[in-house]
């Protein structure tokens, strides 16, 4: 991660967190400084009936960022909610409007 400019993140929620996984990957670059002061931010795109709309998954993110100094872009986290159907057959997002919504977030980020 040392070597990118910034990182934008999108995971869902599992029983209310990150999944276990990237935690995992976020956890190993407290020893090595990847995110350190690394611009960072994300967008959440469950769709629009997700119980709390990943908001666990972002707290839990949040925490973890803290603890590896990461730079936290709030003006590029965002909560795009895409439907199944917004997504094509090959996992692109299909619909325009979703797509320039995340393109503006990446945009800010990288800014």
């Amino acid at each position: 991660m040392r070597r990118r400019d910034a990182l934008l993140l999108c995971t869902p929620e599992y029983a209310g967190a990150l999944p276990g996984a990237l935690k995992n990957l976020l956890e190993w670059t407290v020893g090595d400084g990847g995110t350190y002061d690394k611009p960072i931010a994300w967008i959440n795109a469950s769709g629009p009936a997700a119980p709390t709309g990943g908001a666990d998954a972002h707290d839990s993110l949040r925490k973890v960022l803290g603890y590896v100094h990461a730079d936290i872009v709030e003006d590029a986290v965002a909560r795009i909610p895409v439907t199944r159907e917004a997504v094509g057959p090959d996992g692109t997002v299909t619909d325009t409007a979703l797509r320039d919504k995340i393109a503006e977030t990446v945009r800010t980020l990288l800014r």
